[in-house]
């Protein structure tokens, strides 16, 4: 098992990474450009939001932002395939080429989504929680009063003995 230390290292990242790279490839070389350049910029803009909206969540160094980030990448994946069998349908794609994209898509959604998962069941919120003694607070456990800034002491009633 290998160290992440940075977003790229993600198996997620580089099957998403995939996925932008052959579709770019399809709207340069297949002439969807051409044909509708409207469709062309959106398939373009939801192929890059894949890939930034990954990197934004993971730089953002909170689980809880990750996770979210990372939906919408799963969720721009799911665009382009779409896109591209609209594609398919207006004749500017040949379906073969489609299916070949929309493959890599499917396991670029399944690694992101497999990632959210364990996110999902992951204790640690985040690299920006990390405090003096490097150790993450655990979400779902609520912090000692003096843990918390503007927590007062409660009064005790005390019996004397």
């Amino acid at each position: 098992m290998s160290l992440i230390k940075d977003f790229t290292d993600f198996e997620a990242f580089k099957r998403c990474r995939d996925f932008t790279r052959k579709v770019g490839g399809l709207i340069r070389k297949e002439m969807i450009a051409t044909k509708d350049l409207d469709l062309a910029r959106q398939i373009r803009r939801a192929s890059v939001s894949i890939l930034s909206n990954f990197a934004e969540g993971y730089e953002r160094e909170g689980r809880q932002e990750f996770l979210q980030f990372l939906s919408f990448s799963k969720g721009s994946v799911g665009e382009v395939r779409a896109q591209l069998m609209y594609a398919v349908d207006e004749g500017y794609l040949e379906e073969a080429q489609q299916q070949q994209a929309d493959q890599i898509g499917k396991e670029a959604t399944c690694l992101v989504g497999g990632l959210m998962k364990h996110l999902s069941s992951c204790e640690i919120a985040g690299r920006k929680y990390l405090g003096r003694n490097r150790s993450a607070p655990k979400l779902g456990n609520k912090p000692a009063p003096s843990e918390t800034q503007n927590s007062k002491p409660k009064a005790r009633n005390h019996k004397p003995a």
